[in-house]
């Protein structure tokens, strides 16, 4: 029978354990001078579900690091730094132990009380672990294109609400931005952000960029190099021969090496032009040379060298001088050439021109007769013009082209051929026919002219004889004391002429 009650009673506390549960973790790590947290879920019999309640924390066998009623009660290194971070009446019991120390280590186990009958010592215990602080914020990678705004963000996560740990950027004085804070959390995982938003150029690059994440005894810290992708810039193009301005001159036959370089990231493709045809190429390289084992005047000229990349392009040039002995000389005229020969009337101009090809430019000579009759310095361009030919200038014109590398000639005939004396004279009298009859034109209007102003001198002379005889007419009335009617005139039969007056009294 007594066996039997025990047996019952064994049951019974069976059952009633049953009622009280616990759902924590076996091991939580924490690192030293950060925050842990020992999340922690209990149940209980339902029928106490409306009694107040205290939770109390012990590490190890009966060091109080938590109590919810009495704080007094706890070891003076947990006052302060421990708390739940939930509500036993909802069943979280759920420890925070802020800035944590190496004697936070140990097991720690749960003790629900609601009054003197009703309490229960929670098992098993979690053992916390505490190591060296170690965690470090994480700079999330992005692109970073010069001259384009980018956001840089540092994240920190941590699972403990205790004592938030506080991100900040460290950044050179050459790096000017502005930085944003922010706190987000998903579950029981709290995210920190910190977003640093800056403008790169190119000069930024390479740059150390840190952030910092900081508790009150420990910080860690991430640094990130800025690789700022820029278009290319700075090409220079150099030579391994002696450059001037731009411009290499070289001895034809010898070789010539010219070098194109850029900064830009990414890498460059880089393009070597002569007279729009590429000559060398190279892909993702800010460098490329170009070399003309043995070179001839054909190469002389200007050299682009293009370099581009994904954010744009830029090029540069250089001039290649080939020295070489004259060539290529040609004779022309104004006159048609047929032969190697032009035909000029005499009394007419010739112009003949020479030009020819060479580096340095030559000293041109014309000569007749083995006589120089032009000549030039330091011109592939030499012209000859004998104004009014006579058939003494008939003969071989030779034009020499030389300069320090060599000499070229090459020679002209000129014919000269007698004026149509024939038409010569046919024109001459017509032109003696056109002056005679210009000159009895002339000489016809002189006379006319002269015999107008006669007549109209003498018309003149006459009306003023008139006048002075009409004058003396008038005298011979007054002296005499007569008075005239126009009807009844005295004078009438009077004759006057050249001053003399004779009347009838």
């Amino acid at each position: 029978m007594i066996e039997k009650s025990y047996f019952l009673l064994s049951l019974l506390q069976a059952g009633l354990a049953q009622n009280w549960k616990i759902n924590i973790p076996p091991q939580v790590t924490a690192q030293e001078g950060s925050c842990a947290r020992i999340p922690c879920h209990y149940s209980y019999p339902s029928h106490l579900a409306s009694q107040t309640r205290i939770g109390i924390w012990y590490q190890g066998k009966d060091s109080v690091a938590f109590h919810s009623e009495h704080h007094e009660k706890m070891l003076q290194r947990f006052r302060t730094r421990t708390w739940l971070s939930g509500h036993l009446k909802d069943g979280d019991c759920s420890l925070i132990i802020n800035n944590i120390i190496r004697e936070d280590a140990g097991s720690y186990h749960l003790r629900i009380e609601f009054d003197n009958v009703n309490s229960y010592s929670y098992f098993p215990a979690t053992n916390l672990h505490i190591s060296d602080f170690t965690e470090k914020p994480i700079i999330i990678p992005v692109e970073i294109i010069a001259e384009k705004r980018v956001n840089l963000r540092c994240t920190f996560n941590t699972t403990c609400n205790g004592t938030a740990p506080v991100l900040a950027w460290d950044t050179p004085t050459a790096v000017p931005g502005s930085v944003s804070n922010t706190v987000t959390q998903n579950g029981v995982t709290l995210t920190y952000t910190s977003v640093l938003s800056l403008i790169p150029s190119p000069r930024h690059q390479g740059q150390t960029l840190t952030c910092r994440v900081r508790y009150p005894t420990v910080s860690s810290e991430q640094t990130f190099v800025l690789t700022v992708q820029y278009p290319p810039r700075n090409l220079s193009v150099a030579s391994l021969n002696v450059m001037k301005d731009s411009l290499i001159n070289i001895i034809e036959g010898n070789s010539a090496v010219i070098i194109c370089s850029v900064k830009s990231l990414p890498a460059s493709n880089l393009t070597w032009r002569h007279l729009n045809v590429t000559v060398n190429r190279t892909s993702s390289s800010n460098e490329l040379w170009l070399e003309i084992p043995h070179i001839t005047y054909r190469e002389t000229g200007d050299y682009q060298c293009v370099a581009e990349n994904e954010h744009g392009s830029v090029e540069g040039s250089i001039t290649i001088t080939v020295d070489h002995t004259p060539r290529n000389l040609v004779i022309t005229s104004i006159h048609v050439i047929k032969d190697s020969s032009i035909s000029v009337i005499e009394g007419h101009s010739a112009v003949i021109i020479c030009s020819v090809k060479s580096s340095p430019a030559s000293n041109l000579i014309w000569r007749h007769l083995n006589v120089t009759v032009n000549r030039t310095r330091s011109s592939n361009e030499l012209w000859l013009e004998i104004p009014h030919i006579t058939y003494r200038e008939t003969g071989d014109y030779q034009c020499v082209a030389e300069n320090e590398h060599g000499t070229v000639e090459d020679s002209i005939t000129i014919s000269v051929k007698s004026r149509n004396f024939s038409a010569w004279k046919a024109g001459l009298l017509g032109a003696g026919i056109i002056l005679i009859v210009g000159l009895s034109a002339f000489f016809i209007f002189k006379c006319v002219r002269k015999v107008k102003s006669t007549e109209r001198n003498q018309t003149d002379t006459a009306r003023e004889q008139s006048d002075k005889s009409r004058r003396k007419v008038e005298e011979v009335k007054s002296n005499h004391n007569v008075h005239v009617h126009q009807k009844d005139d005295l004078y009438a039969n009077c004759n006057y002429d050249d001053e003399a007056v004779y009347a009838n009294i």
